[in-house]
């Protein structure tokens, strides 16, 4: 078995979320967060046989960098891996699974009362923002009877914090207002467009357009929906 591009590139995004993993079956590959506020689920192309668990992923990863193009085979007892090519090799031991962070099931996301597309442009503008600003509070904001919404960059808890805005004007959302708040920290996410969607349960979703790989991300407790 090889890996992709596409799919290190994935595996290396998840290692920044949570440092270990656990494969299962298939060819969906899953992390959350120690902290459980970010899952993460994506469909690569490789199809996995056993279940594995990797202690450090970045390790893991650092090891597959030490060769050009290897092959990665699975021990028969699924203890360990072996990456190699030509006549170089690396025997890789798995980590027991029931010491590792990983999640126990999907997220049904509720019933939500935002949805809109971010773009590749405007998550790059939101984190330029916040590190100019020295804040890591991102709103998503929208005004009782409104048609639209705004991306804020702000310190929530200061009415006095210097503000950065993105006006959305493209969006399904309801009439209520509201104050859906994110810590940037938590925007783990490879490059890309998203649709998002937001729960006033305190719980969003975001889908690349582009790649098949998706985020559940759970909002900051101080977010507000309705008077």
């Amino acid at each position: 078995m090889k890996l992709s591009n596409d799919t290190q590139a994935i595996l290396k995004n998840f290692a920044s979320i949570n440092s270990n993993i656990v494969i299962s079956p298939g060819n969906a590959i899953k992390t959350i967060s120690e902290a459980k506020n970010i899952l993460a689920k994506a469909t690569v192309s490789e199809s996995f046989d056993t279940t594995f668990g990797i202690y450090d992923l970045n390790e893991f990863l650092g090891v597959t960098g030490m060769f050009d193009d290897p092959e990665l085979t699975i021990a028969d007892d699924s203890l360990s891996i072996k990456i190699s090519q030509d006549r170089r090799s690396v025997k890789y031991f798995f980590s027991d699974t029931s010491i590792l962070t990983s999640p126990s099931k999907d997220i049904t996301m509720p019933s939500t009362e935002v949805t809109f597309k971010l773009t590749q442009e405007d998550m790059t503008a939101l984190r330029k923002a916040s590190s100019t600003l020295g804040v890591s509070d991102v709103m998503v904001v929208g005004e009782s009877g409104a048609s639209g919404l705004k991306l804020v960059v702000s310190d929530v808890k200061d009415s006095t914090s210097n503000a950065f805005s993105i006006d959305v004007s493209e969006c399904t959302r309801s009439n209520e207002s509201f104050k859906f708040v994110f810590n940037i920290g938590n925007f783990k996410f490879v490059g890309g467009d998203y649709q998002v969607s937001i729960s006033s349960k305190l719980i969003s979703h975001f889908k690349n357009l582009t790649t098949p790989v998706e985020y559940w991300v759970a909002l900051e407790k101080n977010s507000t929906f309705g008077d």
